[in-house]
């Protein structure tokens, strides 16, 4: 869900950058080699997050903040569906 909108969000801008009004009927491909991009915005932000996650791992910053993104925290879970966290991010 999240990804989708990164990915409209990315779309959305280069029609900005490029001045393509919504009326012209083009493809995202299209647009995307209007805009001759090497690297998409997605995929660069899974890269950074993957090089984030293993320099937190490696327990650079101590282990209290390892110990909030494990999410092992004492006490009752709310009812409902479980959140996604920044691990479930990762591992996906």
């Amino acid at each position: 869900m999240v990804q989708k909108k990164i990915q409209t969000f990315e779309l959305w801008c280069y029609r900005r950058f490029l001045k393509v009004p919504w009326t012209e009927k083009k493809n995202s491909k299209e647009i995307v080699q209007m805009a001759d991009v090497w690297e998409r915005l997605l995929q660069q932000l899974m890269k950074r997050q993957l090089r984030y996650a293993g320099h937190i791992m490696r327990g650079s910053w101590g282990p209290l903040l390892q110990l909030s993104l494990e999410g092992k925290i004492e006490g009752k879970r709310g009812q409902g569906r479980p959140r996604r966290n920044w691990m479930d991010n990762v591992k996906e």
